[in-house]
């Protein structure tokens, strides 16, 4: 029992300051965050969590849930919630079932036709193949939040459809207005393709999978090896993720049956109709191609020339796309902290799938059921986490983060409470890697170095760093893209993406199954196991620490990177001020840092028990400090103003986003002015919150 009766003394705390957390100059034996006697008993639990963790159940879980398919607000969908709920039942934890009713995309008419030289009507699914075990209920392939139309036009050939693409087709005097672009998947989020194509004055898009990139050139095709065969079609939502996720109308408010909804002409719908095609289908629009031949970052996989149009090739896009409120269920279940039940570490992955989706998601799912089952297992031996876990499984991230959206909207100011947000999503892989808020960074590589890797005599660590040429592995840092953005992105709760993957192309296909799975991903489910080990370590810990493993030291000195780099790329601003705030910040947090690493090193007695519990929960409310109430320059959804997506990357990082976006995206002085006054604000209160500290 640690931290009792300390609700007294934290009231008259004031919420705007924090505590730093320990360092990494602890003893190797010892977890950071722990005091020495702490530690060693937080390794026997773990040693016995680990212990149930099983490649077996891994595998049988898969082979349950991706059964069927799991499309958001179908049959298959519902059938595999109610199979997710069992398990955890089956676990001895206590799931709850939150159902919201989103609007969303319901494919009705999916056509696309090559018109000239030649006639052809392209394929909208993949054939039905023996080894899959649900081919019938295979929604076609389509672009969810693509509006419908019916579009005939010639063709232009884009590449990835990134900004420096159509500066490349402007350059070369080719127009795309009034045309169809045809763009290759990959360099940006799909939905950006269809954003940058309608700035450019296109009339539909349309995105294939290149070989190069997934296809065949890379080696043996499904069902025969990894990769992406002809017929493969990648799926995906072409919601406006850049300016914010969730349901399309309830854009900061949780969907609820009876809440109010703005009109979908002023929601995040994507502007012009959008759909994927296969390579297979792509050949002959792209073969029949004149204009200038591209250049070579331009070329694919296919084996001839490509050109960039426009015609003689001539497409029709033929999308008739009904829009509906539909319900979806998320799953959680929480296990009540002993000593600090109201502050919560959340674990989730999204249980959803475009087809089957025993990579993306089930992997994560499995992931999150096996951590849930290990620590059932802690249940009985009478251990109870000192912070409470909450374990999610979130539907609806395939169509724009929809279920774990949601639900962190109708927590809202309650999420003050969260410590950290953990996600998963891809978690079966050989290479494993992480994404997160750098104050997680240590923690992080800690955990890794105490997972063993399977085919190697190393740890994940170790097969970590050599996957990057040695060194010390990267840690990438949060955009958008999964279900941590909510979370992070709007209410700044610490977050972290830990995962595995193996090099395929089964993204988003009918392909990414049970077969794929067992035969080419890990067909041991050891690698499943192994992250599922991290991400349950990491969850450990951090429920458990005496004082959050933390370190914003590190995150401070990161940001003054940042401005360094921004200041180099404009003059609008001047970043002295503000470099200087973010160096403010570090000093505070590094004494902090030492301090409480000397007084976790001497062990503590009752009065260190409490003051370790204040500073976490204090400590644990830092990265709120780096959100702005007005939120971001034209998307005042996302309020981070270190970390956002970026607007022409739609899933990747765009650091200093208020900043940025000001400045380079908007060209406004006035704004730019306003955003750096509010994140030196942020920097001086982050700053405060770790000075006091001093005990």
């Amino acid at each position: 029992m640690r931290a009792k009766g300390i609700g007294a003394v934290l009231a008259t705390v004031a919420l705007s300051v924090s505590f730093a957390a320990a360092t990494a100059d602890a003893a190797p034996e010892t977890i950071l965050g722990f005091t020495p006697k702490h530690s060693a008993e937080q390794r026997a639990a773990e040693q016995k969590f680990s212990g149930v963790l099983s490649p077996a159940v891994a595998r049988e879980l898969d082979r349950d849930l991706a059964h069927e398919t799991g499309l958001v607000s179908t049959p298959g969908g519902y059938k595999r919630m109610r199979k997710v709920v069992d398990y955890l039942r089956s676990y001895g934890l206590r799931p709850q079932v939150h159902t919201y009713h989103v609007y969303q995309s319901v494919p009705r008419r999916i056509e696309v036709t090559m018109t000239s030289p030649q006639r052809i009507t392209l394929p909208n699914k993949e054939p039905c193949l023996a080894v899959e075990t649900d081919c019938g209920n295979v929604v076609v392939g389509y672009n969810a939040l693509s509006p419908s139309g019916d579009v005939t036009a010639p063709v232009v050939y884009a590449n990835y459809g990134t900004p420096e693409d159509f500066a490349e087709l402007a350059k070369r005097g080719i127009s795309v207005e009034g045309k169809v672009v045809l763009t290759r998947y990959g360099a940006n989020f799909r939905g950006v393709k269809s954003k940058l194509a309608a700035e450019h004055g296109a009339k539909a898009v349309l995105i294939y999978s290149d070989p190069k990139d997934d296809g065949n050139t890379n080696g043996p095709v499904y069902p025969n090896g990894p990769w992406r065969n002809p017929d493969g079609i990648q799926r995906g939502s072409v919601q406006q993720l850049m300016q914010y996720g969730g349901d399309p109308l309830t854009p900061g408010w949780a969907s609820t049956k009876d809440a109010p909804r703005i009109d979908p002409k002023d929601s995040n719908i994507a502007p012009i109709p959008t759909t994927p095609i296969s390579y297979a289908a792509a050949e002959p629009l792209l073969k029949a191609l004149g204009g200038p031949q591209v250049p070579a970052n331009f070329q694919g996989g296919l084996p001839f020339p490509y050109h960039f149009g426009p015609g003689p090739t001539t497409v029709r896009v033929n999308l008739d796309i009904a829009y509906e409120t539909k319900p979806l269920w998320d799953v959680t279940a929480t296990v009540p902290g002993r000593s600090q039940p109201d502050q919560t570490v959340y674990v989730g992955a999204h249980r959803d799938s475009w087809t089957y989706g025993s990579d993306d998601n089930l992997s994560g799912t499995e992931a999150m059921l096996q951590i849930g089952r290990g620590i059932g297992a802690l249940l009985k031996t009478g251990w109870r986490p000192e912070r409470s876990i909450t374990l999610a499984s979130w539907d609806g991230e395939e169509y724009g983060l929809f279920g774990s959206t949601e639900y962190a909207e109708q927590l809202g100011e309650r999420l003050q409470g969260a410590v950290t947000y953990l996600n998963m999503d891809g978690a079966g892989g050989k290479q494993f890697g992480a994404a997160g808020t750098p104050s997680l960074d240590r923690t992080i590589r800690q955990v890794a170095k105490d997972v063993p890797w399977p085919g190697t005599k190393g740890s994940a660590y170790d097969a970590w760093a050599a996957d990057h040429g040695g060194g010390v592995p990267p840690i990438s840092r949060l955009g958008s893209g999964s279900d941590y953005t909510a979370f992070f992105d709007r209410f700044g709760v610490p977050s972290a993406n830990i995962g595995s993957g193996t090099d395929s192309g089964n993204y988003h296909c009918s392909c990414d199954n049970f077969w794929m799975e067992d035969h080419y991903i890990d067909p041991t489910w050891q690698y499943h196991v192994a992250t599922a080990q991290a991400v349950g370590l990491t969850t450990l810990r951090l429920a458990n620490a005496d004082v959050l493993p933390m370190y914003y030291s590190d995150y401070a000195a990161e940001t003054g990177q940042y401005l360094t780099a921004f200041g180099k790329q404009q003059s609008t601003v001047d970043v002295s001020g503000l470099k200087g705030s973010a160096a403010q910040w570090q000093r505070a947090a590094k004494a902090a840092e030492d301090r409480v690493a000397k007084l976790l090193a001497k062990g503590g007695g009752p009065i260190d028990g409490i003051r370790y519990a204040i500073a976490s929960r204090l400590y644990s409310a830092t990265e709120r400090q780096l959100l702005t109430d007005a939120g971001l320059p034209g998307r005042p959804w996302y309020r981070h103003q270190v970390y956002a997506p970026g607007i022409n990357a739609g899933y990747g990082t765009q650091l200093l986003p208020g900043l940025h976006d000001a400045v380079l995206e908007r060209h406004n002085p006035a704004e730019a002015a306003t955003a750096a006054a509010s994140f030196d604000a942020s920097l001086r209160k982050a700053a405060a919150v770790v000075s006091a500290a001093g005990w």
